[in-house]
C-alpha cells in the first residue's frame, strides 16, 4: 500500500528494479518517486530501500520508524543536493503526529561524503540512546551527525 501511494504502483518490495532468484522475479521500484521513504527496518537489515525512494524528486520522505509513519522534509532542496553530492549541512523539518508536537522540529544534518565512503569509519549507535529517526536518516546519509537544535530527541 505504501509503494502504491509513493510511486503509483503496488509492488511488494522497495529495492530498485526487479531481482531474479532462480526464476522467481521479485518486483521493486521502477521509477524515481516524488516523495521518498526512509525506514528503520533498513537500518536493522530486514529490508532494502533503493535510490528510487531514497532520492525522491522532492526533498520529502515518509519515515517508517518502529510502529508508525511520520514525515520529514527540507525547505531548501539545493542545500540537500549539495550536501549529498559534496558534503555539508542542511535542515530537515520533522513531524510526528504521535509525538504531540506543539512546534515543528528542525533537525540540522551534517554530512561528510569522505567519511561516509570510508570503510574504517564505524559508528556503533545501537548501544547508546540514539533516536530511531537518526538511524533512519543514516540509511540515506551514512554517518551523518544530527543536531536536534535544542528540542528533546524523540526516542
Amino acid at each position: 500500500m505504501v509503494n502504491r501511494l509513493l510511486v503509483g504502483r503496488a509492488v511488494p518490495n522497495t529495492f530498485d528494479g526487479n531481482k531474479d532468484l532462480d526464476g522467481l522475479v521479485l518486483n521493486g521500484i521502477h521509477k524515481r518517486s516524488h516523495v521518498g521513504l526512509l525506514t528503520l527496518f533498513e537500518h536493522y537489515g530486514s529490508m532494502q530501500v533503493g535510490d528510487m525512494l531514497k532520492a525522491p524528486r522532492s526533498p520529502v520522505w515518509v519515515v517508517c520508524s518502529e510502529s508508525h509513519f511520520s514525515v520529514c522534509f527540507a525547505t531548501d532542496s539545493d542545500a540537500v543536493s549539495r550536501a549529498t553530492d559534496e558534503g555539508g549541512r542542511f535542515d530537515l523539518q520533522y513531524y510526528d503526529q504521535l509525538a504531540k508536537q506543539d512546534e515543528g522540529i528542525r533537525l540540522s544534518v551534517s554530512y561528510d561524503t569522505v567519511r561516509a565512503m570510508d570503510p574504517k569509519v564505524i559508528l556503533d549507535h545501537d548501544k547508546d540512546m540514539t533516536p530511531p529517526l537518526e538511524h533512519c536518516i543514516r540509511t540515506k546519509w551514512a554517518h551523518a551527525e544530527v543536531d536536534w537544535n535544542g528540542t528533546d530527541p524523540i526516542l
